[in-house]
């Protein structure tokens, strides 16, 4: 089996994990490019958000590789993209291809765990044991590296050295075959992190960055709009991480449901309902990130996607009444980095302005 699934910032090391202790032959795509955009937006309908048109043109790159069986997450819940995987598939057998669909939430966990009957080596509930270890362990290495990399690069004296350490610390946890050899490359990574030179300057500006999952998480829909903060000299908060979204749907971690919760409990004097995708966390982390005494908050989020446009209406007020500066960012496959990068230098110069003449304090 020759498995393949589409990127979402560094998901692939797990999901490597995963798959490969499964017995499958893992085919990770390239990175998603404008060519891949491109890719995708000619053959997906025209007014669907661009996370879909950009893991279309991942499917379609993996299917190119040799990839003979297509994984994807999947649902019944109202965000588009719990048909993600449905329609993605049928457009590229449309195209003429021939391959194996895994959709995770619609086929049932039974069927997909039976799919690995003939691959894994051995006993099958010791085999997902295995892979779930190795999956977990890494999703946690990946996000730990990533945290690290938020708080060194503002500080870096050598433009590029904490990017530099992050690609080649997150290589040695892609490459480690066990869950020891994962914490083993885990320290040596963080080792690559504090080698960086640093210059401890002035309290940089602090900015939570949220909205639409994919918009978050994937740097060529969002033009690696963490490390271009960190460039600035800015401390960027993502909401959501690889971890909380690889870990959320499966509910074993206890901290990300009492987040969750908590989220949904913050949020419902503005949204009563859920509407399937990440409006909870948008509206929870602006009001937290005011609650901390953060600087702003970046809304990063896809033409047409339906849950983040509610927010977009909302957040206004909430702009208003906790006296936080919000920016939107709505991205298209028409976006330009040029565009991406003026915006964020504009609306960081006026944070800085406006921390001189009224500093901020945790509420």
């Amino acid at each position: 089996m020759k498995v393949s699934f589409p990127h979402m910032g560094n998901a692939y090391i797990a999901l490597s994990a995963l798959l490969s202790n499964l017995g499958a032959e893992v085919i990770v795509p390239p990175r998603p490019t404008r060519k891949t955009i491109e890719m995708g937006a000619l053959h997906a309908p025209e007014f669907v958000c661009l996370p879909f048109k950009v893991n279309l043109g991942d499917n379609f790159q993996a299917l190119s590789m040799g990839a003979d069986t297509l994984a994807m997450v999947s649902g019944t819940w109202a965000c588009r993209f719990g048909y993600y995987g449905r329609v993605q598939h049928q457009i590229l057998r449309d195209a003429g291809y021939e391959f194996d669909s895994i959709l995770l939430g619609r086929d049932g966990v039974g069927a997909v765990y039976n799919k690995f009957a003939d691959t894994v080596d051995g006993n099958l509930a010791l085999g997902w044991l295995r892979a779930y270890r190795s999956f977990g362990a890494k999703a946690r290495a990946v996000d730990a590296l990533e945290s690290k990399a938020r708080e060194i690069r503002p500080f870096e004296r050598d433009a590029g050295a904490t990017t530099a350490a992050l690609s080649n610390s997150l290589s040695l946890v892609h490459d480690s075959g066990s869950v020891k050899a994962t914490g083993s490359a885990l320290d040596h990574g963080l080792e690559l992190m504090d080698a960086v030179d640093v210059e401890r300057k002035d309290e940089p500006l602090h900015i939570a960055v949220l909205g639409e999952i994919y918009a978050v998480l994937e740097p060529a829909l969002n033009f690696d709009i963490e490390r271009r903060l960190g460039d600035m000299g800015v401390m960027a908060h993502p909401v959501m991480t690889v971890y909380k979204w690889l870990f959320r749907p499966l509910k074993t971690d206890p901290s990300i449901l009492f987040e969750e919760r908590r989220a949904r409990k913050v949020t419902r004097p503005y949204i009563a309902y859920v509407l399937g995708g990440e409006e909870h966390q948008t509206i929870a982390g602006t009001i937290d990130a005011a609650r901390k005494g953060y600087d702003g908050v970046i809304h990063v989020f896809p033409f047409t996607c339906m849950p983040e446009s509610v927010c977009r209406a909302i957040l206004p007020q909430i702009e208003r009444e906790y006296d936080i500066p919000v920016l939107n960012l709505c991205l298209d496959e028409h976006a330009s980095p040029t565009g991406v990068e003026t915006r964020l230098e504009a609306f960081t110069d006026l944070l800085r302005q406006r921390r001189r003449k009224k500093p901020r304090k945790p509420a």
